[in-house]
């Protein structure tokens, strides 16, 4: 006998379904971080707990049939929900909707759109297409874009496609920062999160200098940021341009 069996709600979740001894397991996760997990892209805080909508080991999902304690330790020697789980996964699957797959599609995109916007420039004008050019760009050169890969490391290729329709160039400068004492605190924090610090140190009068990298395309508006925070204090130098 099947316990508990009731129809269970899947709207926004997906199920995952794989065979062990003949017999059909199923589980409810969250698509996204089970599409992750199946990719090996998951961060290290992420469980299988959090990828289970449901703590439970099911026959038939749709339906609320769960698979009986029985059957579970017969294929898989316990019944721990995420022991199992993490099997299913590993072995089953996922079953994603149209508009699941829609829906990540629609994300990566917009990611992708964003990247390139800040880390590209028109090599002939040195500035940075707006974001709209950039989707029009990619709808003309037919550009594909894969939702399961990270944005990151579709960025070359996507770029080599966008040439075909549009004049557009990966560049980073390098610049040379130094803050008065007075505003260290507050301006480090946001050089941090825009730029990469490539090497950094403290002088002995309190002036913090460094040696950062930022995209070509946001470059105008971090050094403005620096600059209102400190000011109008802030020396910033180009030290080199790096087209890759």
């Amino acid at each position: 006998m099947l316990r508990d069996a009731r129809r269970v709600d899947l709207t926004g979740k997906s199920v995952v379904r794989a065979k062990f001894q003949g017999n059909r397991f199923e589980i409810i996760v969250n698509p996204e971080l089970a599409l992750k997990y199946k990719m090996g892209l998951l961060d290290d805080t992420t469980t299988i707990s959090d990828i289970l909508e449901m703590d439970e080991i099911f026959q038939n999902a749709s339906k609320g049939e769960k698979a009986p304690d029985e059957i579970l330790i017969h294929c898989f020697e316990t019944n721990d929900i995420v022991k199992i789980a993490e099997k299913v996964l590993l072995k089953g699957e996922l079953n994603l909707t149209s508009e699941q797959r829609q829906e990540f599609f629609e994300k990566k995109r917009k990611q992708i759109v964003t990247l390139l916007a800040k880390t590209c420039i028109n090599p002939k004008t040195r500035t940075p297409h707006p974001p709209i050019r950039i989707e029009n760009a990619i709808k003309e050169a037919k550009v594909m874009i894969d939702p399961s890969l990270p944005a990151e490391s579709q960025l070359k290729d996507i770029i080599k496609e966008l040439r075909r329709v549009l004049p557009i160039s990966m560049e980073t400068v390098k610049l040379a920062v130094k803050i008065p004492p007075e505003f260290t605190g507050k301006a480090y924090g946001e050089i941090k999160r825009n730029a990469q610090i490539e090497k950094d140190e403290w002088q002995n009068d309190g002036h913090w200098i460094a040696v950062v990298t930022v995209a070509s395309g946001i470059q105008g508006e971090f050094m403005e940021r620096v600059q209102s925070m400190t000011k109008g204090r802030a020396e910033i130098k180009i030290m080199e341009r790096i087209r890759l």
